[in-house]
């Protein structure tokens, strides 16, 4: 048997990986047969299994490069793989599926993620001691639709049901539908208006695993959750802000009798790394530092997207405003 490694005493190093990476689709750096020798596969149920923290955060890595195939707030952003990840590590759920359930949701500034109505029938059904799956039944019509949601724990023998006994005529699809906005959309999942029973089996299913499993659904809200609550999802995701500024501080580290050597071929490194502007080339020198007030002139219009990873991308932007 060969002996295990960890990334402490293992010999290999492998690169680092920054946004820019991700961002220009460095792929050849990203995934490099160091890093992706660091996942082992799981020989049982295929996916991935890991065995550290470390071996997590270069699997988030990687899917951070996945593309279309995930949604797009994750596109690029190691962090949110990462805590996708996680939470298929927790769950048993596949990764890609997981992301797939989730969301983005603003309000005022502040975001946070929902979840589809899928998630919350999928955990109570993988975790919740049930003798079977949910089932559902529904009572009158039109706008008196009523859904039940009903299931049965092991060890019980009466199902319990969701809306309670009695209080039915309280969930009618009259009283559940969201209404519209002034445009006339539905104000949260558009199957209220073109599949309302199926949206009310959702709606009843995830208030059957509020009511009766809320250790398994802890701390995931729906899509109708959060709008009710003033959220509204956001379909052009900002990425995170740009780690460019103070640059070349940060590279430079302590400066003093040893270390002007470094500090010279830094600078020389980063000069030649920095693509010239001859608009600005009469204004100073493009290889000043990153965090200096940059002249009205060479602003941003305020109708341009921010860039998603400043550098060669904002400068390009910059000189198409110029035009």
């Amino acid at each position: 048997m060969s002996e295990q490694t960890f990334p402490g005493d293992r010999p290999m190093e492998t690169e680092r990986v920054t946004r820019r990476d991700l961002v220009e689709g460095k792929i050849e750096k990203v995934v490099s047969p160091e890093r992706t020798a660091l996942i082992p596969m799981n020989d049982v149920m295929g996916g991935l299994k890991f065995e550290n923290a470390f071996q997590l955060a270069e699997a988030a890595k990687l899917m951070a490069t996945a593309g279309p195939i995930l949604p797009p707030w994750l596109q690029g952003n190691v962090g949110g793989c990462w805590a996708v990840l996680l939470r298929s590590q927790e769950t048993g759920i596949s990764a890609l599926a997981l992301a797939q359930m989730m969301f983005v949701t603003e309000k005022k500034g502040i975001q946070r993620v929902g979840y589809d109505s899928v998630y919350f029938r999928t955990m109570v059904e993988k975790f919740a001691p049930l003798k079977e799956r949910l089932a559902v039944r529904y009572e009158g019509e039109g706008d008196e639709l009523i859904c039940i949601v009903s299931a049965t724990f092991k060890g019980e023998h009466e199902p319990r049901q969701f809306p309670p006994k009695g209080t039915e005529k309280e969930f009618t699809l009259k009283k559940l539908h969201p209404g519209h906005n002034e445009y006339g959309a539905v104000k949260g999942s558009p199957l209220w208006d073109d599949k309302p029973a199926l949206q009310m089996f959702y709606a009843m299913s995830r208030d059957w695993s509020r009511m009766y499993c809320a250790d398994i659904v802890a701390g995931a809200y729906t899509r109708d959750e959060l709008v009710s609550a003033g959220f509204a999802e956001v379909v052009e995701v900002s990425r995170a802000p740009d780690t460019s500024p103070r640059l070349r501080e940060r590279l430079r580290g302590p400066i003093g009798e040893g270390f002007e050597h470094t500090k010279s071929s830094i600078e020389d490194a980063i000069a030649a790394a920095t693509p010239s502007d001859p608009k600005r080339s009469s204004k100073g020198d493009a290889t000043g530092p990153a965090d200096a007030a940059a002249p009205a002139e060479t602003a941003l219009p305020s109708s341009s997207p921010p860039a998603p990873d400043g550098g060669a991308v904002a400068l390009a932007a910059a000189e198409a405003g110029d035009r």
